[in-house]
């Protein structure tokens, strides 16, 4: 599950600097607001997951010595 989220994330991060790329190279018109809601909107994303992560998964690994 690590992985997938991982790469969830990777996907969203180069979907963002692509769009401040192409927004400075004056490709898209896409207001900087916009591309800045985006950012802030990952970044709580990414915020939120890590304060629920550890409270979901506070009973450690399960699957350990026997």
């Amino acid at each position: 599950m690590e992985n997938k989220d991982n790469f969830t994330f990777n996907v969203l991060n180069s979907v963002g600097w692509t769009m401040v790329i192409l927004r400075i190279a004056n490709i898209i018109s896409t207001p900087w607001a916009n591309i800045g809601s985006y950012w802030l909107t990952l970044l709580i994303i990414c915020l939120a997951t890590a304060i629920i992560d550890p409270l979901v998964n506070k009973g450690g690994d399960k699957g350990g010595e026997k």
